[in-house]
């Protein structure tokens, strides 16, 4: 093989790497509530991988239009209410046991995110992804939270995300949407576009960028 078809086919790897890194798929289920119904959220987290890929939810419907808020995606969103207490949330559990050397590598982040929209001044939304050692509440390694303070243009959808590192040792993720249920004053919140994915984060992906130039090096010294 020639200096040149080496360097072609190590940059050609190079390149693949980093798309596959920002194309990576969604892991959630019907992100954006066009297909399935919902379920209550206590089953879903008290049975998560029984329940993966459904959205638990407190007090919330699948709805197309809603007077002035049309999904930003796709015919359907999730229309979430005040349930009386403090927030109001739904729930998705994901097994990312098949990202577990990644993971296990420290070199993993998780990438959240969701479009968020309410018809009333100032409603507080929110995200988080909590992350677990098995498939069971009862497993709890850590959390991370994302919140947004809304306008009341029923037209605009505003992303919350959050992207932090996946702590060593995840094997499940449940992604958490949230309205606080005072500030939507007697409204409904809405949800639509929700994502979870895995990347490796940058140190990672440099060390592959320094490997690969490593390589050309070694094999352009050998011709």
């Amino acid at each position: 093989m020639t200096a040149r078809m080496q360097t072609i086919c190590v940059c050609t790897s190079l390149a693949m790497a980093f798309a596959t890194a920002s194309a990576r798929a969604n892991l959630l289920v019907d992100p954006g509530f066009e297909n399935n119904p919902t379920t209550n959220y206590f089953t879903v987290l008290n049975n998560f991988p029984g329940f993966q890929g459904f959205w638990g939810v407190e007090a919330a419907t699948i709805n197309g239009v809603d007077g002035p808020v049309v999904p930003p995606e796709g015919v359907r969103m999730l229309r979430m209410v005040s349930d009386g207490l403090i927030a109001t949330q739904a729930f998705q559990t994901t097994d990312v046991t098949s990202y577990a050397a990644l993971i296990d590598s420290g070199g993993a982040t998780a990438q959240v995110s969701a479009l968020f929209n309410a018809n009333v001044q100032a409603a507080a939304a929110g995200m988080s992804i909590r992350f677990f050692s098995s498939g069971s509440w009862a497993s709890p390694i850590s959390a991370v939270f994302g919140n947004l303070v809304l306008d009341s243009n029923p037209a605009t959808w505003e992303p919350v995300l959050v992207a932090p590192p996946v702590p060593v040792g995840t094997r499940w993720m449940v992604t958490e949407l949230i309205y606080n249920n005072a500030s939507l004053q007697g409204h409904a919140g809405y949800v639509d576009a929700a994502r979870l994915v895995i990347v490796p984060e940058p140190t990672t992906l440099g060390l592959l960028t320094l490997g690969g130039m490593a390589i050309m090096r070694r094999r352009g010294r050998k011709l």
